[in-house]
């Protein structure tokens, strides 16, 4: 998939690291919200070895670029064509809403899996088990290089 700069992502490319696969949509109210309290993890954890990819289901480059104009994220928004996000989608066994994301950790299996929306003020407790999770992750990526 890409990003609207027209960089390529390839989730195997990933291992060693740990990512939040993220569905969403812009149109979605609920993915909306999550982007402050992702922009905050991906800001405290992406040199250590943490990434987020925020896939659309439904956007195209264009509308993803305009939405980006207006909201701020800090992480790669990426689409894809019909085709494609079917593909994906597939591959983790089916999205039957959004927002819907996956923690993959170093090994590159997922870890968690988080239906609906990660939002730190609405249920503290699911974005602290997503914190948690990430920091036990990296600790395994520093343990690796030592």
């Amino acid at each position: 998939l890409n990003d609207g700069n027209d960089s390529l992502y390839i989730l195997s490319q990933m291992r060693g690291k740990v990512v939040l696969i993220n569905f969403w949509a812009t149109w979605c109210g609920p993915c909306r919200a999550e982007i402050p309290d992702f922009n905050e993890l991906y800001s405290e954890y992406n040199n250590q070895g943490f990434e987020i990819l925020g896939i659309s289901l439904s956007d195209s480059k264009k509308q993803l670029n305009d939405f980006s104009k207006v909201y701020a994220v800090k992480y790669p928004l990426l689409y894809g064509s019909y085709k494609e996000i079917d593909t994906i989608t597939r591959s983790y066994g089916g999205i039957p809403a959004v927002p819907w994301s996956f923690l993959v950790g170093v090994d590159g299996e997922i870890i968690k899996t988080f239906p609906g929306a990660i939002l730190k003020n609405y249920d503290p407790a699911t974005y602290q088990t997503l914190v948690s999770t990430i920091e036990s992750e990296i600790a395994k990526i520093s343990q690796s290089s030592e």
